[in-house]
């Protein structure tokens, strides 16, 4: 019995652990949008289900899988008028996750891009305003390729492939779903 209660305990910590880290993401990005849409923006946090037909079209614009069903997007908005929506997803670096968000306009061209929780070691230096700034102004038909069109950082390379490849992703997805929203 003891052991069952043990094992109950456990999970109870491991679930109420992953909300409190998922909360804290969602505080952060909120902060953000708010930094880059302004102060007196509205916020509303929905998940937009894709199907596997979009997963495929994604994952093929972008010649790379695109595991997830789901985004996580938020809507930003200043009174009646919708200023632009984020999204925020998770990119492998070298060997650890790294949550970021894209901030993008109505019509899908990229406002920011921000590092929300960098895991890694070292390569941190994508979170910097000057690598970021790259971004800015792109859209789903951009190629945005690291290395070309995006300058790598010299320690971060891996990290510099990443989140452009993030970016690239959720630019796509974002045209894609765009007409539903």
């Amino acid at each position: 019995m003891k052991t069952v209660l043990f094992i109950s305990l456990g999970w109870a910590v491991t679930l109420s652990s992953s909300v409190v880290a998922q909360h804290a993401i969602d505080l952060k990005a909120k902060e953000s949008l708010l930094k880059i849409f302004g102060d007196s923006a509205s916020i509303a946090k929905t998940i937009v289900r894709l199907s596997a037909e979009e997963r495929k079209q994604i994952a093929d614009s972008i010649k790379s899988s695109f595991l997830s069903d789901s985004l996580v997007l938020y809507e930003c908005r200043i009174g009646q008028k919708t200023m632009g929506f984020g999204i925020v997803d998770n990119i492998k670096g070298k060997t650890q996750l790294i949550t970021y968000l894209v901030a993008l306009t109505p019509d899908g061209v990229l406002k920011d891009v921000d590092v929300l929780v960098y895991r890694e070691s070292i390569g941190g230096e994508i979170q910097y305003e000057s690598f970021r700034k790259q971004f800015r102004g792109r859209t789903s038909r951009d190629k945005l390729q690291a290395g070309r069109d995006i300058k790598n950082i010299s320690g971060a390379t891996i990290s510099s492939h990443a989140i452009t490849d993030g970016v690239r992703k959720l630019l796509m997805a974002f045209n894609l779903v765009h007409s539903g929203l």
